[in-house]
């Protein structure tokens, strides 16, 4: 029972923070690499447990490294007096920050993997913070799924109608639109959240109203 109670939700979210800060500080690779197989292994033999699918948390490790792709793009090579050349720091520097990515990656989602968004409120209005932090924090949590579910929602309606993304202006202007039409969302969510924290007694600008009463 004792093991238990150290893997808490709101204690893994405790962590999850300290070993990402202690990831940051690493520098020796072979040891970053050894962590990265171990977690990785441990993550996949978690999912086959709890007999859930890899494919989703191989999308989102896929688009991660779309990302260090860039870097690696930035940083192997460098301007020389014979033209373009390799840069040996660039590339450890790029193969160092790869690493240390997949590994917070990977450990996140092992440490997370049976927390779903309830869990994880719970979890944050557990942890020892400010009460308007954990506030911001839940908001953040809750309004992230919502825009990700009218995202989904909009792709879906826009498949439907015979949509398909091209390197084209047409595709470009959509895209746009629909940035635009999840910012106006987000407005309208907040100013709803707003009113009815408002309508609650939650005050928001209690030094203002201060200031607003002083002579």
């Amino acid at each position: 029972m004792k093991i238990l109670v150290i893997f808490q939700p709101h204690l893994r979210l405790i962590y999850v923070f300290l070993w990402g800060l202690t990831v940051s500080a690493m520098t020796h690779i072979p040891t970053l690499g050894g962590l990265n197989l171990a977690v990785f292994g441990g993550l996949f033999i978690a999912l086959a447990v709890n007999g859930k699918s890899p494919a989703r948390y191989c999308r989102h490790w896929l688009k991660l490294n779309l990302f260090t792709l860039f870097i690696w793009l930035t940083l192997s090579w460098r301007l020389g007096a014979q033209g373009i050349v390799a840069n040996p720091a660039g590339i450890e520097l790029a193969l160092l920050i790869t690493l240390r990515l997949n590994l917070i990656l990977g450990s996140t989602r092992l440490l997370l993997i049976d927390m779903n968004e309830s869990r994880l409120l719970q979890a944050l209005y557990r942890l020892p913070l400010p009460a308007k932090l954990r506030h911001l924090f839940v908001l953040t949590v809750r309004y992230i799924a919502v825009l990700s579910e009218v995202h989904k929602s909009m792709d879906m309606a826009m498949r439907a109608r015979g949509y398909r993304a091209k390197f084209n202006g047409r595709t470009l202007f959509l895209a746009a639109q629909r940035v635009a039409l999840l910012l106006i969302h987000a407005l309208v969510k907040a100013e709803k959240t707003e009113m009815a924290l408002k309508a609650r007694g939650f005050q928001l600008h209690d030094g203002q109203k201060t200031q607003d009463k002083s002579p």
